[in-house]
């Protein structure tokens, strides 16, 4: 349907066009028929593996888990122990990598560094498939949200839920930006879609941006023939919203944006 989701070394690829969609079926459909003689004889291979993970966070939860305020959470944030909080909202894409990996790599990149990763939409499943919201995945975070981690029981990267939940977020976002007085564009959070594919991230991105906050995405939207609409997202925007847009694909570099753009929030807020 779209070279974004396409698949590196399959050659035999089909343009989505809707005017044409019975002829593409029929077509399809015979690919498969003559196809499936190749299977006779393979054994279907399921993964063993079983992954726990706990889920079910949104800012009601983590206000129950705080004791009904933001407090504990503003100190931490405050004294260090965690740097900031970055929002994982991605799908999935073979465009810049194995499935999935990228979005682990950034996510275990960013608790190393003490940044506490609230994730939704497929990316979500991919952390969880990846043990990365267990009490065990707490050793994987640095001192600091380790430390805070194994206080409040929690894993280090927190379940919200699917690509539509994520105006849960941004719920919490405002929730932090209102207890501390400020504007939610000045508060130490981010946003990073790794692997992003279907058109729901790209609003989500876009929502980010206006609602002021950094946000990495990848792969590379399909803009850069347009100078100015690259500029406007990249540089320009981040005067009128306080949101911009970062590209990447190299975990420790999206992660070195990330924490860069915390630490300069933190320094304007004085802790």
């Amino acid at each position: 349907v779209s070279k974004l989701v396409r698949i590196p070394g399959v050659n035999l690829n089909y343009e989505y066009e809707p005017e044409n969609v019975e002829g593409l079926a029929m077509d399809l459909i015979k690919v498969a028929i003559e196809n499936f003689k190749n299977r006779k004889g393979k054994e279907t291979f399921i993964p063993a593996n079983k992954q726990k993970a706990i889920v079910g966070f949104s800012t009601e939860a983590i206000l129950g888990a705080l004791g009904g305020t933001l407090e504990p959470l503003l100190d931490v944030i405050k004294k260090g122990a965690i740097k900031g909080v970055t929002a994982l909202v991605s799908c999935s894409t073979l465009t810049n990598g194995p499935q999935d990996s990228l979005t682990v790599a950034v996510a275990k990149e960013l608790i190393k560094r003490d940044i506490l990763v609230l994730s939704a939409g497929c990316g979500n499943a991919a952390l969880q498939v990846a043990g990365m919201q267990t009490l065990e995945a707490q050793e994987l975070a640095g001192e600091g949200l380790k430390s805070v981690c194994k206080t409040l029981g929690m894993p280090p990267v927190l379940s919200f839920g699917t690509c539509t939940d994520t105006g849960r977020i941004a719920v919490l976002v405002t929730a932090i930006a209102d207890a501390l007085g400020v504007d939610p564009s000045q508060l130490p959070v981010a946003v990073t879609a790794p692997e992003y594919m279907e058109q729901k991230a790209t609003i989500d991105a876009i929502f980010a941006v206006a609602f002021g906050l950094y946000t990495h995405v990848s792969p590379v939207p399909p803009v850069t023939g347009a100078p100015d609409v690259v500029k406007l997202l990249t540089e320009d925007i981040e005067g009128i919203t306080g949101g911009k847009i970062a590209v990447g694909d190299d975990p420790v570099v999206i992660a070195d944006g990330i924490e860069a753009h915390i630490v300069k929030k933190r320094t304007a807020l004085g802790i």
